[in-house]
C-alpha cells in the first residue's frame, strides 16, 4: 500500500515529467531544437533532437535513416505529446 508521502512524491515527479514534457515541445515549436547524429562503433547511429528543455533520442541502422527520422521531426505537427496547434495558431 503507497503512503501519503510516496502518493505526494509519485505526483510531484509525474507533475515534473509533464511540464518537462511541455517545454520540451514548446521549445520545438518555437524553433529552438537542434538536431544531432551520432555513429557508434558497432555501425549503427543515434539520433538526437535537443531544445532547452530536454532530448528525444532513437536510433538508426543507417546515415539515411538518420536524417530520414530528422526529416520527419522537422515535419511533426506533434511532439512530446502536443499538438503544434496547441503552441502556435495558424
Amino acid at each position: 500500500m503507497e503512503t501519503t508521502e510516496q502518493r505526494n512524491s509519485r505526483i510531484a515527479n509525474e507533475d515534473a515529467g509533464a511540464h518537462t514534457a511541455y517545454a520540451h515541445a514548446q521549445d520545438f515549436f518555437n524553433g529552438l531544437a537542434t538536431y544531432h547524429i551520432e555513429p557508434q562503433k558497432c555501425g549503427w547511429f543515434w539520433v538526437y533532437v535537443n531544445t532547452p528543455h530536454g532530448r528525444t533520442t532513437t536510433s538508426a541502422k543507417t546515415q539515411e535513416e538518420a536524417e530520414a527520422i530528422i526529416a520527419e521531426w522537422k515535419a511533426d505537427t506533434h511532439f512530446a505529446g502536443y499538438p503544434k496547434t496547441f503552441f502556435i495558431k495558424d
